[in-house]
């Protein structure tokens, strides 16, 4: 399932340091095409999908902000690189059963 090829992808960027410095500063289309040829097989709404969903976790389960740009999440994306931020501020503060969790919600909800 693609939505799994996004959450393994998420884990060995954040458990892989070289992974994450090989994807920083490459743009979606090139992330994508490499990620494909390292067997990771998702789409661009795929990776949005799942971010968005972890991102809105970490606002309103874990910070227990307001959705909007108030939010401390919100603040921590500013001067970085798009996967960095996601990785270091949004996938780390979530356990693997989490992750796990979330996608198998995100799965169930495309079927």
């Amino acid at each position: 399932m693609p939505v799994e090829d996004v959450l393994e992808f998420f884990k060995k960027a954040r458990d892989d340091p070289a992974t994450l410095a090989r994807y920083n500063h490459r743009n979606l289309s090139e992330l994508l095409f490499h990620a494909k040829n390292e067997g990771f097989d998702f789409t661009a709404a795929n990776l949005a999908d799942v971010a968005g969903r972890l991102e809105a976790n970490v606002i309103l389960q874990k910070d227990h902000d307001p959705f909007d740009e108030t939010s401390r999440l919100w603040r921590e994306m500013w001067g970085s690189v798009h996967l960095e931020y996601l990785v270091d501020h949004v996938v780390r503060r979530h356990s693997d059963e989490e992750l796990k969790s979330l996608v198998e919600e995100i799965g169930a909800a495309g079927q």
